[in-house]
Parts: C-alpha cells; structure tokens; sequence
C-alpha cells in the first residue's frame, strides 16, 4: 500500500496496523490456518483487499484463489515463484492423463503398415484436468490454480513434495459466491476437508497447507469465528480490533497538517505554535478515536479553533452517511477485551464501535448528528466537549507543569520571608526533607499556592511573572474541572507562554 498524497502514510503503514500484519504472518509461518475478520468499511473501501495481498504475498508459496469474476474475465491471479514440476507444487500430471494427439507424425517412416498397429486411445477419466468446472466451487477454482482434478485437489495438497513445505491459500470471502441459504458454507466445507487430511496424513506444521481466509462478519456462518478461535492449535483467529491506536491516529493527522500547512522555517515556528499544533492534533485524534479515514478528513477541513470544531465535524461525518440513522446502543462496560463480544459484533462490523487503546469506543456518527446548518446541542455537545478538554488536558497540562517549575526557580529570587516559613505556611504536604533542604521543598510549589503566597506578599512576583502565574492558575483549574479551554484562553496562554520562554533562555 502506497503513501497518501504529499507523504501521508497508507493505513499498512502505521505501526499498529504493521503489528497486525506480522502477527498474522507469523502464525501462517508457524503451521496455522488464519481467519482475518475485518469490518465492511475496509472492504468497501478496497483497504481489505491490500491489506490481505500483503500478507498474502509475505509467503514464499502461496495461492490467491481467483474469484468467479475473474475466472470468466481471464483475470491472472498471484501466485508465489512456482519453479517445480507443472506447477512448483510439486503436482505432475499421470501420463494417462495427459491426451493422445491423432495422426501424429515422429519424422520416422519405417515402412509399418498402418491399418496394421492401429493406435490404443486410452478411455477418458472421469474427471481429467480438461473437462470443465463449475466456477462457483471454491475446491473446483483451487485445483484449477494447481492442475489437479476438482475431486483430487484435497489430497494433492496434503502431498507436498519431500522436505517442502505446503502452501498457504488465500481465500477473500466477501468475493465468493452465495452458496447456500447460510453464506460461507463452502469455505467452511473446504477448511474442514483440509484439516482433517492434514491430521491424517500427520503433516508437521512445516509441512501443512494452510488457509488465508479474509471475511467480513456476514461473509461466514454465524459461530464459525468462534468454533476455530477454541481449536488453537490449528487455526489462529484475528480481528481487526484494536488494530489502531492514538500514535497510528497522531502519526496520520500530523501528516495531513504538514501537507496542508508546511513549515516556513525553525526559525519562525515559535513555542506558541508548537502548542496550537500539538492542540490541534491531539484535538482530531481524541474526537475521531480509531476511525483513520474521519481524522483525516477532519484534519484538513478544521482550521484549529475551537468555535469552529462542531461544524467541521458534522460536516465531514456528512459525507459518509454510512452511520447515518442507525441505532447502537452504547457498551454497559469500560474496558475493551482480545475480540469484540458477540453482543457488539454488528456494531462492530459496521464502524460502530472499536477498541481505543484498551477502551470501547463509539464511533461520533452515533451520537453527533451529520447535520453542518443545525446548532450542536444537548448530550452531542457535551460528549464532544468532553473529548476536546481531555485533548486539552494531554497537551496543556505538561507545559503548565514546566511552566509552574522554572516560576519556582525564579521565584527563589524574590523571597521576602525566610524560604523555611514560606514552604511551612504556604505548601501543603510539603516534603519531608523540606527543614534540611528548604529550596528543593520550594521547588514543588503548585501554582495555586504560589499565586497566594504573592497575594499575602511572601514572594513579590514582578508584574510579568504574576499575571502568567494567575493565568496558569486560571487554566489549570478549568481543565480541572473538565471545562474547555476558548479560543481566546488558548491564545493568551500560548502567547505568554512563548515570551516566557523566550524570557528564561
């Protein structure tokens, strides 16, 4: 999978989705069958279908199984290096298999007569690799892709050659035909008959073929998933859940930031506009959560106020109306476990829901209405502004705490009291060493009781360095309080917090 315009990372690219992929990967190395459940979005989008020919292609010998489609179209199909005999599986044809050529001439006239030793045509088989199959069997379309006959193809791949391994077959099941009143019979069918003549024929795990099966939920019988996770030895189930975290998130945003307003140099890039970035991203990535695709749609149409982050939110959810009036009722626990529950499993496979770095996650679509020209009220507003002040506090609070350290240093300077009675009157739970090391105590200070110890003229703050001090005090306790930070707020901080910067270096 390819970068993104103007260096933007493809979705296989971020590490958490690279993590994923080598885990499936190493399972198919260690002997295993897969079973890859992903959401519909994914495939909707052809993500699906990328994301599994680079696990597909990690195999030194594989088979992509074609679908119907490309069957009737001639579409060629991925293998691996096939360098063996036929097929580089190690599957030569019988030689009464293969057809007798009438009136062939060898170039050797010896004088026989011919009505003499009239030739032996050998009676057809059955089922000889010339006749035609039905394209809609999955076992017909494999035997296709290794030269074996359709009621042959099992134990032809149970067969490997001496000391080879055998092959790892990929099957997407949203391509697979319906076959059945429940969907996913056949490749049921298929994975059966394979494992059990793998146990039969007591194949180590080196030596087994091996399925790649990448589904959707409703592309497999209801309680197969389920079935296979129990038989661990055999097969390994994965899910695409928790496959994105906040650095994929963070990673992708700050990408689509970059792109839409590049650097003009280090040296105009100022503390302050650090911070209104470092906001910014954090901002889309607490809001969107998992959904890559609504972060980065988000990142380019936000300008970074907080004003105008409901607009831009109900604009872009808009555009992607795959949400839009269906009703999932919100998770009744916190933590999020290996799978999602069979409760959660529809909500899941429609973008719904997700795991978010060990929690359950709902997706905005299901609460924020995709509305752009109606006002943001209610519970919508609230979770949202709840999701920008934790934003907020990630980024805020680790500058007001390096702020609040270099205030107490420099305060130092401008005791009017012994330091000894400032940190015993005015800190709370000072440590215990402060009667030995009165400074060091004074250096864990907060800014609250920094700000009243200059009230009641212990520390004669210049002018400066007061009114920052009283702004960190106003910001921290809105933040406390899991209040948002306005646009105006934000700018007063990052302003003062630049010059103050600039005042210390």
């Amino acid at each position: 999978m390819s970068d993104g315009p103007a260096g933007i990372p493809g979705l296989a690219d971020l590490p958490g989705v690279r993590r994923q992929l080598g885990g499936v990967v190493a399972d198919i190395d260690a002997g295993l069958n897969c079973v890859w459940l992903l959401p519909d979005r994914l495939v909707d989008s052809g993500q699906a279908d990328e994301l599994y020919l680079r696990v597909l292609s990690g195999a030194p010998l594989h088979i992509d199984v074609p679908s119907v489609a490309d069957e009737e179209s001639g579409s060629p199909t991925e293998h691996g290096p096939l360098d063996g005999p036929m097929t580089g599986l190690g599957y030569g044809a019988d030689a009464d298999q293969l057809p007798y050529l009438d009136s062939y001439d060898d170039g050797f006239d010896l004088g026989w007569e011919a009505d003499a030793y009239a030739p032996v045509i050998p009676a057809p088989r059955s089922q000889s690799l010339w006749a035609p199959v039905p394209l809609g069997d999955l076992a017909a379309r494999i035997a296709k892709e290794i030269s074996a006959p359709a009621d042959d193809v099992v134990a032809r791949l149970v067969t490997p050659e001496a000391g080879g391994r055998g092959p790892v077959i990929g099957i997407r099941a949203w391509v697979e035909p319906e076959d059945g009143p429940l969907r996913g019979t056949g490749i049921e069918r298929f994975y059966r008959s394979l494992s059990t003549a793998a146990k039969v024929a007591g194949l180590p795990p080196a030596e087994r073929p091996r399925l790649l099966v990448a589904a959707r939920l409703g592309d497999l019988p209801t309680g197969l998933p389920d079935e296979l996770h129990l038989d661990s030895a055999v097969t390994a189930v994965h899910w695409w859940w928790g496959a994105l975290g906040r650095l994929d998130i963070s990673t992708a945003v700050a990408a689509c930031l970059g792109a839409r307003t590049p650097p003009t140099g280090h040296e105009r890039d100022s503390l302050g506009d650090r911070i209104v970035r470092q906001l910014t991203v954090e901002t889309v990535v607490e809001v969107c959560g998992p959904d890559l695709e609504l972060a980065q749609q988000l990142a380019f149409r936000w300008d970074g106020r907080q004003s105008t982050l409901d607009t831009a939110l109900r604009q872009c959810l808009a555009a992607d109306t795959s949400l839009t009036g269906a009703y999932f009722e919100a998770p009744a626990r916190m933590g999020a476990r290996h799978r999602p529950g069979a409760d959660m499993r529809e909500a899941w496979s429609q973008g719904a829901i997700a795991e978010w770095e060990g929690r359950l996650r709902m997706h905005p679509g299901t609460w924020c209405p995709a509305d752009p020209a109606t006002e943001l009220t209610g519970e919508a507003r609230a979770r949202l502004m709840a999701l920008v002040a934790q934003a907020q506090q990630r980024v805020v609070l680790p500058w007001i705490e390096e702020a609040r350290r270099l205030l107490a240093a420099r305060s130092l300077r401008y005791l009017r009291r012994p330091v000894e009675n400032v940190v015993h009157e005015y800190i709370d739970r000072p440590a215990s060493y402060f009667r030995t090391q009165p400074e060091h105590a004074f250096l864990e200070i907060q800014v609250g009781e920094l700000l009243y110890a200059h009230g009641q003229g212990a520390v004669a703050l210049p002018p400066y360095e007061a009114r920052l001090l009283r702004l960190l005090v106003k910001v921290r306790n809105i933040l406390s309080h899991r209040s948002v930070l306005h646009d105006t707020t934000l700018r007063d901080l990052c302003g003062e917090l630049a010059r103050f910067d600039l005042l210390t270096s």
